[in-house]
């Protein structure tokens, strides 16, 4: 009697950390092509020309090489903002006409679609990020100056993607 106790605990332990490992750790493909695209498609990324001194000027100065990655790093915001928008849009579309057609809505179906593709979103974007990230501290480095400049924006977009989450869960309530 206590074997078979202890048997059925440890599969019913296995069995909890398969769905657990399901629900929270694995990335699902949301088989929506629409929403794949926006969670997957790779940014394209401008990155200034190379900061080396111009012919008869010198080295640009710190505050040039940093404004000349702002355009960069704008841009890739400016993308990314839209596309987090873009699904958002899609997952309320999705669950309103899921409500008015009548049709059974699975709560844990638009978490595991929804916030897969929120978090393939989110390392497409950081992957562009570090893009730009590494070639503005290369810059500066190659011209002797400190990289605080460049950690101060990385610091700007792990704030910024805070607030992309905020809202977007705040958004998520006011649907349902």
């Amino acid at each position: 009697m206590k074997k078979l106790a202890l048997f059925l605990v440890v599969v019913l332990f296995i069995a909890a950390g398969y769905v657990g490992y399901l629900f929270f750790f694995k990335s699902y493909d949301t088989a929506d092509q629409e929403v794949d695209q926006l969670a997957d498609e790779q940014y394209e990324i401008s990155l200034p020309e190379s900061s080396g001194p111009e012919e008869g000027k010198g080295a640009p100065t710190q505050d040039q090489i940093v404004e000349s990655y702002q355009s960069s790093y704008q841009s890739l915001m400016a993308n990314a903002e839209e596309r987090v928008n873009q699904l958002a849009s899609q997952a309320q579309n999705e669950y309103m006409s899921k409500l008015q057609n009548g049709e059974d809505v699975s709560y844990s179906y638009f978490y595991n679609k929804y916030n897969s593709a929120a978090d393939r979103l989110e390392e497409t974007t950081d992957q562009a990020f570090e893009t730009i990230y590494k070639d503005m501290n290369q810059s500066l480095e190659t011209h002797d100056y400190a990289s605080a400049e460049a950690d101060q924006l990385q610091q700007d977009y792990e704030q910024t993607k805070k607030q992309w989450r905020n809202s977007l869960l705040q958004k998520v309530k006011e649907s349902l």
